[in-house]
């Protein structure tokens, strides 16, 4: 349900010597053309709705009659996936999450593909930007989801409020929100929550090569204070300390009036929660202006599959404009081609607030390893949200783990 990142370590590293294998490109063989060849399809589940649309497409494309894909939707799916790249007998077109595409680059096993699909300008940049590593674009998104402001519409009418737009009114608004065991707002503890802040007030962890360490600036201070004082104060709390696993069913189950989330909640309040009446809004802009963090999905191609213009043909059809609507037209994830924004909008104009992020979301991707600064970040986020530890400790704890990465 979630899409907070987790990087592969281990696991992919086995692949890098099988990626050389197969079909070099050169256009001889079965490369040479689409015409007839059987493609295999590595894809995670999302909800079984969605699995079916999934299918769906693959069904469409098959009886255009050029090839013919297996779809195989898999509940281990990285387990597996690895398995089959290190095996050397890889899907052909399989799915990637962003902050996986680091490791999936350095081991040399995509194809790049991102700029052979139809339009490839039409495509967000952050999000593009999320799938290219040293410099080459591997593959196109297949959709995206932002983080902002979900807010109990019932609780902002009984108190008289309106969606704060800065934060000096988020906190009035937490502030008024809040009363025993229900503070007004609700976020994660880590990095893929408070990373929102962190782009408000122009800060980020890395510069935007991720070649360097940033934490070590004001702004990057004043984005970690500014919600640590929060929590100390409060008007914000955790969802631990609601008894919630995560932010959607704190909202869920009236514990706050407020969250910050993607627009997987949305399927999420559906299912769950289908009584409680919420609205989104764009997250309050900081001291720099608006500030949200983006995740998405792509299409990737192997480089050691035997049949690449079948596959990157299979690829063009489900990122061609008609069929990309068709795919998340039912669902809260959101078409990473940018002309189909209005399209989408058309009959949910309530989630415009995920599809206006896209135009300045940061994108939540590093560089191969650097899950352990991300996580030594987390543990100092935890810590300021409990109130049992220093901005400038945190600070320096994260700016060490990750210049010993980046050296």
């Amino acid at each position: 349900m979630l899409r907070t990142p987790r990087l592969l370590t281990a696991l992919i590293a086995t692949v890098l010597l099988v990626a050389a294998c197969g079909d070099d490109g050169s256009g001889t063989g079965t490369e040479g053309s689409a015409t007839g060849a059987k493609l295999t399809m590595y894809a995670f589940s999302s909800s079984p709705a969605e699995d079916a649309v999934l299918r769906k497409a693959v069904e469409d494309y098959n009886k255009q009659g050029r090839n013919t894909v297996e779809l195989k939707v898999l509940p281990e799916y990285d387990t597996a996936l690895t398995t089959a790249l290190a095996g050397g007998e890889p899907p052909d077109v399989f799915y990637v999450n962003d902050n996986k595409l680091p490791d999936f680059g350095k081991n040399g096993v995509l194809e790049p593909i991102g700029d052979k699909v139809d339009n490839p300008g039409d495509f967000y940049e952050t999000l593009k930007q999320s799938f290219t590593y040293k410099g080459t674009y591997y593959c196109a998104p297949k959709d995206f989801s932002t983080l902002q402001l979900v807010y109990n519409t019932a609780d902002f009418t009984a108190a008289g409020l309106k969606p704060p737009t800065t934060w000096d009114e988020l906190t009035a608004t937490a502030k008024a929100l809040t009363k025993p065991g229900h503070p007004g707002l609700v976020l994660a503890p880590e990095f893929y929550r408070w990373g929102a802040f962190m782009a408000q007030a122009g800060a980020w962890p890395t510069n935007d090569d991720v070649t360097k360490m940033t934490m070590d600036t004001p702004e990057m201070r004043t984005a970690l204070q500014y919600v640590t004082d929060n929590h100390k104060a409060g008007w914000f709390g955790t969802p631990a300390s609601v008894g919630a696993g995560w932010g959607g069913e704190a909202f869920g189950k009236a514990a706050t009036s407020m969250t910050i989330e993607g627009n997987w909640i949305v399927g999420a309040m559906k299912n769950d929660f289908p009584n409680v009446k919420y609205a989104v809004a764009e997250l309050p802009a900081g001291p720099k202006g608006k500030g949200t963090m983006s995740f998405s999905v792509c299409y990737g191609v192997a480089k050691a599959a035997k049949n690449k213009a079948a596959a990157l043909d299979f690829v063009k059809f489900l990122t061609s404009p008609d069929e990309q609507f068709a795919v998340t037209k039912e669902f809260p994830v959101m078409p990473s081609r940018k002309s189909l924004a209005d399209k989408w909008l058309a009959d949910k104009p309530e989630l415009k607030a995920f599809v206006a992020g896209g135009d300045y979301a940061k994108k939540s991707v590093f560089v191969p390893g650097f899950s352990t600064a991300i996580d030594t970040f987390n543990d100092g986020i935890q810590g300021l949200a409990k109130g049992n530890k220093q901005v400038a400790d945190v600070v320096t704890s994260t700016q060490k783990a990750g210049t010993d990465i980046l050296g």
